[in-house]
């Protein structure tokens, strides 16, 4: 495996671990679901105030944002899928 593929395993291997923790922190909430939401929210807006005073400033900035909001939309699903079934 070459360095690249192995920084790509490492970083999907942490985001699992990520998502995990998050599960089952948040699963214990009256309301997981929307408390994913919010965290997303208030997370997506801190990372958006990150000084960019540089394109590549910006495009990292914009970057983090757009994986930040992807990894809790990834938990607020699962949440959602785990309530549904168990409906």
């Amino acid at each position: 495996m070459d360095d690249i593929a192995d920084l790509q395993a490492q970083l999907v291997a942490l985001r699992l671990a990520v998502e995990g923790a998050w599960l089952s922190l948040l699963s214990n909430d009256p309301d997981p679901v929307a408390a994913a939401g919010n965290l997303k929210e208030e997370n997506v807006a801190a990372v958006s105030q990150l000084d960019a005073s540089t394109d590549n400033a910006k495009a990292l900035r914009d970057a983090v944002a757009l994986h930040t909001a992807h990894l809790w939309g990834s938990i607020e699903w699962q949440l959602k899928a785990l309530r549904d079934a168990r409906q």
